[in-house]
């Protein structure tokens, strides 16, 4: 499988260093500023997503409630 064939990207989040987070974290915010839908409902955040610092809150708020379809593949 070729690298533009792999948009899958694994996450185990006991296993994530702090920079693969962030990298996670900041792509979802990115899916999500360029219109992707949030997984969580407004009253599932608690806010209604107003400002692009909001993007990050949503992503880290899709993190912690395992919602994030996004996978880190290491090499062993």
């Amino acid at each position: 499988m070729s690298k533009k064939q792999s948009k899958t990207i694994i996450v185990e989040s006991e296993k994530l260093n702090k920079f693969e987070k962030t990298r996670l974290l900041t792509a979802r915010a990115l899916e999500i500023s360029k219109g992707a839908k949030p997984k969580l409902s407004e009253e599932e955040l608690g806010f209604t997503p107003l400002t692009t610092q909001d993007y990050l809150k949503i992503a880290e708020r899709e993190f912690e409630s395992g919602l994030l379809e996004l996978e880190v593949l290491k090499k062993e």
